[in-house]
């Protein structure tokens, strides 16, 4: 429904009608429209391949889990609106503990590609800067491709230029 139009009306009973559910069984597992989205996100950086090339440098291993978490949004404007307003609500239980989910699973992908031994600060640092970039992205200063291309830059900055 998202990528059918540039401004999607996706409410409870279309998305309900969509799915061929009731729209009671449906807020029964998604307590609002931007839990579905937060849910949504949180399935595509979910089923993303975690393969980690050991013989790359840092750089180059945790640039590519950041570029294909970026990437995810680059094609399809529609999910990238929408996912990115669902993840900032605020008054959301559902959201949060998605938010918080999401948040994990590219703590556990920068992680890997950082490997053993990386500071928790450099984790940190690493984890700010992709979702300020990412947020930055979404507010249309930036184009996804050039946001993950800036990453790149910005990991070259923040990660030693060799693994020793």
């Amino acid at each position: 429904m998202l990528d059918e139009s540039a401004h999607p009306d996706v409410s409870v009973a279309a998305l309900a009608a969509r799915a061929r559910v009731a729209p009671t069984a449906l807020r029964a597992h998604f307590p609002s429209l931007d839990a579905v989205f937060a849910e949504l996100y949180l399935h595509h950086v979910s089923t993303l391949p975690l393969v980690i090339d050991r013989s790359a440098r840092v750089e180059a291993r945790v640039g590519a889990q950041l570029r294909a978490i970026t990437m995810i949004l680059a094609d399809r404007p529609g999910l990238a609106r929408t996912c990115t307003r669902a993840l900032l609500s605020t008054d959301d239980p559902a959201v949060a503990d998605v938010r918080a989910r999401i948040a994990a699973e590219v703590r556990r992908r920068v992680a890997a590609a950082l490997g053993t031994g990386a500071w928790p600060e450099v984790l940190a640092t690493v984890e700010t800067v992709f979702w300020g970039a990412l947020l930055q992205a979404q507010s249309r200063d930036i184009d996804y491709r050039i946001m993950a291309d800036r990453l790149d830059t910005m990991l070259s900055l923040i990660l030693p230029g060799d693994d020793g």
